[in-house]
């Protein structure tokens, strides 16, 4: 029987050039490093002792960041000035592996995973007291606290890349949890009271009337990204009554029982599958709450998803919500991707997290 956790190890390790982690070099759209994704990626890796690779990882962003200073100097000037932006004037959020901009068009202007590199970084240093990446990232964290410190506000694509002219509620939990990191280590780099601003802005704004946090502002859906709130980001704590009542939704929207768990009940990319990597997501949840029995049965359905191969794959097609849509996309960009590399730090960060916790 496949070591899915080694399997998971080498495809990952396979998957990374000079730092940058490809998401998926098999898909037509993913042989790009994502700053969101390769974070996960890296805190998985980093997880299981595979420290080199993710402190790589780091590296590369801080590089690829500390070039594009000028950009960011131009686009706080042009809002200085009151001049309009467009969306060739934000970063990307995903880099060629080489760190070089994508030339396809993308719908690029997205802000999670700015603030997720932050407190992925931050949590890399402090567990290793690596003074001496500190130091080489610190001109990048700068350069992305000033950029997150204009923009936060903004309404720009959601972490599915999707919903360009709303704000979306766990994009502010990432802003929010990438900037305390770095306040906790070098408290001058992040404006006081911004981080703040941000949870005050959240629990004002993105809280439904019945209490559970919503997708976007003015829409109350709930979407699997919104337990990033609590975990890894602590907007609020996993026990806040505002918390769970967004878990309760979430397990009874889009959570399959005896499966996996769904972006959000609207979802039509790919016909909308169950997403191995959020199924990991709520049974962190359910490690969190001393829910461990209930999250070993989601870590055993995600590696039961893995091919004989070990691969595993973004999304599963088996209980889809919006199944006309499935053949459309498959015409556009092939099959599903697989081995998504993200699935894979996930799943060896659940492993590593439930045996800790058992």
């Amino acid at each position: 029987m496949i070591d899915l956790q080694q399997r998971s190890i080498d495809i990952i390790r396979a998957g990374q050039f000079d730092g940058a982690y490809a998401a998926c070099l098999s898909f037509s759209q993913y042989g790009y490093s994502w700053l969101r994704d390769g974070t996960w990626i890296a805190y998985g890796m980093h997880a299981v002792g595979q420290t080199e690779s993710a402190r790589a990882f780091h590296q590369w962003a801080s590089r690829t960041l500390i070039g594009y200073a000028n950009k960011v100097d131009l686009l706080l000037a042009k809002i200085a000035q009151g001049d309009a932006l467009t969306d060739d004037d934000f970063l990307p959020t995903r880099f060629e592996l080489d760190g070089h901009i994508g030339q396809e068009e993308w719908p690029d202007f997205q802000l999670d995973g700015y603030g997720a590199w932050l407190w992925g970084l931050v949590e890399f240093v402090r567990t290793h007291g690596d003074e001496e990446l500190w130091q080489a990232a610190r001109p990048a964290v700068a350069i992305v606290a000033r950029y997150i410190t204009a923009l936060w506000q903004s309404p720009n694509y959601d972490c599915w890349e999707e919903h360009r002219h709303h704000i979306h509620t766990a994009t502010l939990a990432a802003l929010y949890g990438g900037l305390c990191a770095v306040q906790s280590l070098e408290s001058e780099l992040i404006p006081a009271g911004l981080p703040e601003a941000i949870r005050d802005f959240v629990l004002t704004k993105a809280v439904a009337s019945d209490g559970h946090f919503m997708k976007y502002l003015g829409n109350d859906a709930v979407d699997a990204s919104l337990l990033w709130i609590a975990l890894p980001y602590k907007l609020v704590d996993v026990n806040d009554q505002r918390f769970l009542a967004t878990l309760e939704k979430i397990e009874r929207d889009i959570y399959r029982p005896g499966g996996g768990v769904y972006r959000y009940r609207a979802d039509t990319y790919y016909g909308g599958g169950e997403w191995l990597l959020l199924t990991l997501w709520l049974a962190w949840a359910y490690i969190e709450l001393g829910r461990h029995q209930e999250a070993g049965s989601l870590i055993d359905w995600v590696e039961s998803q893995a091919a004989l191969s070990g691969e595993m794959p973004e999304q599963v097609s088996g209980h889809l919500l919006a199944g006309d849509y499935y053949k459309e996309w498959v015409t556009r960009w092939g099959e599903p991707a697989t081995p998504l590399l993200w699935s894979h730090g996930m799943y060896l960060l659940l492993k590593s997290s439930l045996s800790q916790n058992r």
